[in-house]
């Protein structure tokens, strides 16, 4: 694929080369013309530095490069997040959904993601399905939707050291807020932003010809040759009186994938996506005591699929967010009270041809001249949603001088009702095993004797009439789950002399579901041995409690409504097969999952650079996972994670010239042994030792499947000029091969084992991918239009060098394991209008 020239990209190029060669004297001339000032919107005051929390502001959003729009993509340049194995995958491009993000070793769906307070988590199938048509599942993932981060005017994000404020998660917080007005009063701002890209602005280096070939002649969902994908975001915002402000926003963003088909009459179908982001928010400021804030959002993520085998597959799946929510603040005499009420629904549905067919290829059954099998449908519709009701109050006390120190409180509690249900609206019926007519009688009749068409049956002609033998039956039905929470939590900051700081807090929570009441101790302390912020040692002892998500409940009663039925011959009709056990989960006495925290760092801020090394080791137990030899959950999923991470840059910008430098470089070395890959995971059904590279080991101890970079080095380079309004902004990162092993022929070169003392091992080869480069800039130049109006062009490219990068998608025992690539050189361009 080639960048191509069109209308868009050449003014996009065009504006940014005359605009850099332009006048000098003119350009700065108008930058500094008194008459345009544009009032911004003011996203977050200095916070003090803290070991385990990042604070991204709306301009550090703006400046990184971000491809997809979504608040993950910005969490690349921290070293305690880790992205999986196909963050960067070329094969998926047209796709909308959030990047799935492990942080300090945990697992997508253990993270807590918040916007505005109320939580986007999928708590009902975090896993789900991994394709559009399973006969059971919906699609899943960790988030409900993608939050478009042009909306976003910061996010903090919480690895370690976590304030006993949060709870419910074992990896980290990821908490957004979208913009709070800071204008004169009577006067609307806002910004409408649009972008673009497209397949043949992406470059994709395959690892060999026949990858490349199998590619481009896709026909599935998976792969993705072409792919229109842009978007458009709008925010309106202001003070109508010195009490009353708010905030409104929306957008909306699409993806075109058109998928052939390899029938007949070949066809090419359009897959689409989308994610709608839409909200207002209100400000009440009656005095300098109290303010209010009333918001409601809408986000809704919807997709049109197809299996290119299948026809008739036609799905779609849809999943939104919808809420409302209230926060009160008031200052007393000796505390800051804040209250949030919240009122939130999640759903997710599919629509879809309730019946599906395998047939055999016939004179009438033959849409698909490649395979012997003609398949028709899919399997039906399916809906689940989970009802939130949350209620949370916080009190901030002032300092209490004792002795020589200085204590602040902060006290908290909270509750919440949840709802959730999974439904299968209509029965679903899935036919296979074809008997041919002509084998048993000519000139087959689907008809009864009393009129009625016999079901899975088709005449043909004479010779290849046909009906199906065996079909699975998937029940109407409908699964309730209700659960209460609670949480309560009690935190001392203490401060003694300017040498040492320290908190220490305790937090417990209560569900309904497993009845457990958890105690979490949090506790840091900081030893500052000049009494200042030159040099500062952290250590931390947490423990941090999960969430036994509802698709464990939901999974319970699922499988009862499946049933499997065969037939000898028309007339004997649909019989119960008495052999087939429902495979159904049952859900056994469970703790909650937990992890256990130690923390060390050094900080330094010296000559204008901020240097932090930081270790983190996560102990994680009680971790969910399914039974060996049936479907039960229980708590035998267990992982240990050693994060060592290094951080160093300019805490004032350098100044060079007229040019303005910030340079971040971070690392990170990164070691996770986990003895599962999610709780949906089956146990691993070989011998239970292996033979791995030279030794014997545990089964169970075999190298992690995910998100297990050994080690990264990113430098982020943002240059700004004060002559000229261009940003350039240089994102590069060069990471570890990703471990993973393969299976291997014995010594005797015919079976995959290792054969010691009269015993059998499976036995595997260690392999890793090829290290990888990664240099992706964006930069963007601010044209002012007119007097309080600016035009702001902006240009991403990914992977500028166009290195040729590799990925696997499974490392679990393929025997030649066949690495997917990764983007080539990607553009993507957006133009941003603000007034």
């Amino acid at each position: 694929m080639s960048f191509v020239r069109s209308k868009l990209n050449l003014a996009i190029l065009t504006i940014l080369s005359t605009t850099v060669c332009a006048n000098e004297t003119e350009i700065n001339s108008l930058v500094n013309d008194d008459s345009i000032k544009l009032n911004t919107i003011v996203t977050n005051a200095t916070e003090q530095q803290e070991v385990g929390k990042t604070v991204y502001t709306k301009d550090d959003l703006d400046k990184t490069p971000n491809s997809s729009k979504n608040i993950n993509d910005y969490l690349k340049v921290n070293p305690n997040v880790q992205f999986g194995n196909n963050f960067r995958s070329g094969l998926q491009q047209g796709e909308l959904s959030p990047a799935e993000i492990s942080i300090n070793g945990g697992l997508p769906y253990e993270n807590k993601f918040l916007i505005n307070g109320m939580s986007i988590n999928n708590n009902i199938n975090p896993v789900g399905a991994t394709i559009s048509n399973s006969n059971n599942e919906l699609l899943g993932s960790s988030q409900t939707v993608a939050v478009n981060a042009d909306l976003i005017c910061n996010i903090k994000l919480l690895d370690s050291n976590v304030s006993a404020e949060y709870g419910e998660f074992t990896g980290g917080v990821v908490s957004a807020e979208t913009c709070a007005p800071k204008t004169e009063e009577g006067k609307i701002h806002g910004n409408i932003t649009y972008d673009y890209t497209t397949d043949s602005w992406s470059k994709i280096n395959f690892p060999n010809p026949e990858s490349q070939q199998e590619f481009e002649t896709s026909n599935g969902e998976k792969n993705q040759p072409f792919f229109t994908k842009q978007g458009v975001s709008a925010t309106l915002y202001g003070n109508l009186t010195d009490q009353l402000g708010f905030n409104a926003f929306g957008s909306f963003r699409h993806s075109l994938i058109p998928l052939k088909t390899n029938f007949i009459e070949p066809a090419e179908l359009d897959q689409t996506r989308a994610a709608s982001n839409y909200g207002v928010e209100l400000f009440y400021t009656p005095s300098d005591k109290t303010s209010l804030k009333i918001g409601t959002q809408l986000f809704e993520n919807k997709g049109e699929y197809f299996n290119a085998t299948f026809l008739n597959s036609e799905n779609t799946q849809i999943s939104d967010s919808q809420s409302i929510y209230i926060n009160l603040q008031n200052k007393l005499n000796a505390v800051r009270l804040e209250q949030q009420l919240n009122y939130q629904t999640q759903n997710s549905s599919r629509e879809a041809e309730q019946d599906a067919y395998v047939w055999a290829r016939s004179s009438t059954k033959n849409w698909n001249p490649n395979l012997s099998t003609q398949s028709y449908g899919n399997y039906g519709a399916l809906s689940q949603e989970e009802k939130k009701l949350e209620y949370s109050i916080k009190a901030l006390f002032e300092p209490i001088k004792f002795a020589n120190s200085s204590h602040q409180l902060k006290v908290g509690a909270g509750y919440g009702h949840y709802e959730a249900y999974w439904e299968r609206p209509e029965v679903s019926n899935n036919y296979y095993t074809t008997t041919i007519a002509s084998k048993n009688i000519e000139n087959l009749n689907c008809y009864a004797s009393d009129g009625r068409r016999y079901d899975a049956c088709d005449e043909g002609n004479s010779i290849d009439g046909q009906y199906l033998t065996q079909r699975f039956k998937y029940d109407a039905g409908q699964i309730n789950v209700r659960q209460d929470r609670w949480h309560a939590y009690l935190e001392d900051s203490i401060y003694v002399n300017p040498f040492i700081q320290s908190s220490l807090g305790l937090r417990a929570d209560y569900d309904s579901l497993t009845q457990n009441t958890n105690i979490a101790p949090r506790s840091s302390f900081v030893l500052k041995p000049f009494g200042n912020d030159q040099l500062f040692i952290t250590a931390g002892w947490n423990r941090y409690y999960g969430l036994n998500a509802f698709a464990n409940e939901l999974q319970d009663q699922r499988g009862r409504l499946q049933t499997k039925f065969k037939r000898n011959s028309l007339s004997e009709g649909w019989e119960l097969d008495p052999t087939y056990m429902p495979s159904f989960k049952s859900r056994s006495e469970l703790d909650t999952p937990f992890s256990d925290e130690s923390v060390f760092a050094f900080n330094t801020n010296i000559w204008n650079i901020n240097t932090g090394l930081k270790y983190v080791k996560r102990e994680n137990k009680d971790q969910l996972r399914q039974q060996q030899g049936n479907k039960s959950y229980n708590n035998s999923g267990k992982s240990e994670a050693d994060i060592l991470t290094f951080s160093l840059k300019n805490i004032k910008p350098l100044v060079f010239k007229k040019s303005v430098h910030h340079l971040s470089l971070n690392a990170d070395m990164t070691d996770i042994n986990r003895n599962f890959d999610s709780y949906e995971s089956n146990y691993y059904t070989g011998t239970s030792q292996i033979y791995y590279d030279g030794k014997l080991i545990n089964a169970e101890d075999k190298p992690t499947d995910n998100f297990n970079t050994p080690w990264t080095v990113r430098l982020d380079w943002n240059i700004g000029f004060n002559n000229i309004p261009l940003n350039i902004n240089h994102s590069l990162s060069y990471r570890a091969g990703t471990p993973g092993m393969k299976k291997t022929l014995s010594t005797s070169k015919t079976e995959f084992v290792y054969e010691l003392d009269g015993m059998k091992y499976d036995t595997y080869t260690a392999y890793k991918t090829k290290n990888a480069l990664n240099w992706d800039m964006r930069t963007t130049y601010t044209i002012p239009s007119s007097k309080n109006t600016q035009t702001i062009f902006g240009l991403t490219i990914n992977n500028v060098l166009n290195r040729k990068n590799e990925y696997f998608s499974s490392n679990t025992s393929a025997v030649t394991p066949t690495p997917s690539p990764e983007i080539g050189r990607q553009f993507i361009a957006d133009v941003t209008f603000k007034f």
